[in-house]
Formats: structure tokens, sequence, C-alpha cells
């Protein structure tokens, strides 16, 4: 399973605003410092702006700030925000009325998405800024080819 690179943006550009908090944090030097282009990053912060993770302030010291705390916010939050929910499985066979509730393959999904997000609800944005300010200053930086 692969995330798509609008959560691998919004994850960096969270992780960059709880490492600088308080006080808000312009878009282009979240993008200077992932090295993700600024208007496809501003979109992502929106959405997060909409789903409450971040606030975003107009004026000369505008830009975005986390809306709470770092530890508050988990990955799952990050998730739902970006694409809506977790990913599920969808058998074929279930579009086709299988009409089989006891499947295996089925309930092995299941019990993967539920350990994918329990998971993803026990990592928080503070957890991971944290182990990241023990790395290098360029470590957010989205290289050709990750995202």
């Amino acid at each position: 399973m692969q995330y798509s690179t609008s959560i691998e943006y919004a994850v960096h550009g969270l992780i960059y605003m709880a490492g600088r908090q308080p006080g808000a944090v312009l878009v282009g030097d979240i993008a200077r410092a992932t090295h993700v282009p600024e208007s496809y990053l501003r979109k992502v912060l929106q959405l997060l702006a909409r789903n409450g993770l971040v606030a975003s302030h107009r004026g000369v010291k505008g830009g975005f700030s986390l809306a709470r705390e770092a530890r508050e916010i988990t990955l799952r939050d990050v998730v739902e925000a970006v694409d809506g929910s977790l990913p599920t499985w969808c058998c074929v066979k279930e579009k086709k009325a299988c009409g089989d509730v006891s499947c295996p393959v089925s309930a092995a999904f299941e019990e993967a998405r539920l350990k994918m997000a329990e998971t993803l609800d026990r990592t928080s944005i503070g957890d991971l800024a944290r182990r990241v300010a023990r790395r290098s200053d360029d470590w957010l930086a989205v290289r050709k080819g990750e995202a």
C-alpha cells in the first residue's frame, strides 16, 4: 500500500511546524525546507486547515500554525483529513453480490486495516517531530523519486 503524495507533504509540513512552535510559519519556508512545490503545499495546508489540524493566519505575520498540540495530532488524523478515510478492502466478489459474510480474505484485510489504524492512532506528529529533531536539518526534504 502506498500513501498519496499529499499525505507525505502534509506529514512533513506538520513536523516542520511542530519544530518551530509557537507562531505561524510561512508556506514558502516550509516548502523550501521540505523541497515541496509551494503551490501544492499551500493546497495541502488549506485542506488541513479545513479539517482543524492547522490554523491559517493572514497579514504580515501570516502563515500556518498547528491548530492543536503536536502530540494531539495523530497520523490517522492526517490520513483522514487528506484522503477522507483509511483504505479499505473492496472484494470483487462483493461487487457481484457474493454474500459470503465469513470470507477469510475480507477478514484478513479488515484485520490489517484495524492494525494500521491502531498504529496511526498511537503515532503523533509530536512523537515524529521529537525523533526528527535528532537528525540533520535537511532530513525533512522530500527527494526526487521519494514522493
